[in-house]
């Protein structure tokens, strides 16, 4: 009788222990959820949102330096095929939440302070998309990372099909295909654009910019 006692015993004791051990957390030792995941964005009445724990539309350049100090941001000007500037920011690795990922942020500057700062570049490099990208002198890096946060590329780790994408962001208000075969989906309330591949071929692309700038991404689709 104790040897059968003490097995019924070991054997629910477990059970009890984590039964009142859940029973009695309080919510304070629960586990915090993740958050700063891709399809977690928090509209904002004024048109502006937050995004991987940046502030698109009065943000800086510097949060993101701030959030993911190592190995820092890499800034560059690409110069395009008209010869106007874009101030980027790129990162080689992000984990937003259990994401992993690339991203690829954009500062809002006038033209004359990048063509001041494009001729102070110290180093010039042609890309494969016909572009060319130019490393900022040092002296201009903190005025560049206080630059005003006007959007963000993610790019994924790992691949996913529209299917998926639906049922992390939603239904899309719009759908687009342009004529490479590449699938858009719209989100105008979130400011964000998904770019898949049907065939599996090239991994999605998220952009995002605030809502009340959707337009800007909108736009360059249906030309």
């Amino acid at each position: 009788v104790g040897t059968l006692a003490f097995l019924v015993l070991a054997l629910v004791a477990p059970w009890v222990w984590q039964t009142f051990r859940s029973a009695g957390t309080p919510v304070a030792m629960t586990a915090a959820p993740l958050a700063d995941l891709p399809w977690q964005i928090e509209r904002r009445p004024d048109g502006s949102s937050r995004v991987f724990g940046l502030d698109l539309g009065h943000g800086t350049l510097q949060q993101a330096a701030t959030r993911w100090p190592d190995p820092g941001l890499q800034l560059a000007l690409v110069r395009d095929a008209q010869g106007g500037f874009t101030l980027e920011c790129y990162l080689e690795s992000v984990r937003a939440g259990f994401v992993q990922g690339k991203m690829v942020l954009t500062g809002a500057a006038d033209p004359d302070t990048l063509q001041t700062w494009a001729e102070r570049a110290t180093h010039r490099e042609p890309q494969p998309s016909g572009t060319w990208r130019l490393t900022l002198a040092p002296q201009d890096h903190a005025a560049a990372l206080a630059l005003p946060l006007a959007g963000l590329v993610f790019l994924p780790a790992a691949r996913f099909d529209e299917a998926t994408a639906v049922e992390r962001f939603g239904p899309p208000p719009e759908r687009l295909a342009t004529q490479d075969g590449t699938v858009h989906l719209l989100y105008p309330a979130q400011g964000v654009v998904i770019a898949l591949d049907p065939q599996g071929r090239a991994k999605p692309v998220l952009q995002y910019v605030a809502p009340s700038e959707f337009q800007r991404l909108r736009a360059p689709l249906l030309r």
